[in-house]
Formats: C-alpha cells, structure tokens, sequence
C-alpha cells in the first residue's frame, strides 16, 4: 500500500472495475477529485461506486462496460492507467 492507497483491478470480456481502498479520511476527497479529474480530461465517465467502512476506511469502485453506453476498449484501460498514475499507486509484484 502507498499513501494510504491500494487498488486492483478486475477484467473480463466486456467489463473493467478498478477497487482503489483507503484508510485516511484524507484520500476520500483526493480520490473523488482525481477521478473527476480523469473523466474531464478523457471525456469518459464511468460508473463510481464510494462504500465507506467507517470514518476514516473505505473504497471506491470505477466499474466499465455492463449497461454502459460504451463498451470496455483501450481508453477505459488508458483511464484506469492514468487515475493510478495520479494516485501514486504502483504495481505490487508478490
């Protein structure tokens, strides 16, 4: 985890979701910013889901395809690369 932060993300054919958890009060307004950020910049807008555990902890999940007017393609991949990428959130290898 970094900053708090930690993501993964799911595909299948058709369907893309990226869960990005946190634990600071802090990150909840910095993850809603940066996704809105994302959306503006790609012209993309998926569905967010927020889910919050208590005062502090939760996550979000950013979910493409399904009822979708667009399908999953390269640019929900780039809008996923992107909001990790301003999150500073970086691959774990285990």
């Amino acid at each position: 985890m970094i900053n708090n932060r930690s993501a993964s993300v799911k595909m299948e054919e058709g369907y893309m979701r990226l869960t990005i958890q946190y634990s600071e009060d802090s990150d909840r307004s910095l993850i809603c910013d940066i996704v809105g950020q994302v959306e503006k910049m790609m012209d993309i807008y998926p569905e967010v889901i927020h889910r919050r555990l208590d005062d502090t902890r939760g996550s979000f999940a950013i979910e493409f395809g399904g009822s979708d007017d667009y399908m999953c393609s390269r640019s929900c991949g780039e809008f996923i690369e992107e909001t990790l990428r301003r999150l500073h959130i970086t691959a774990k290898n285990d």
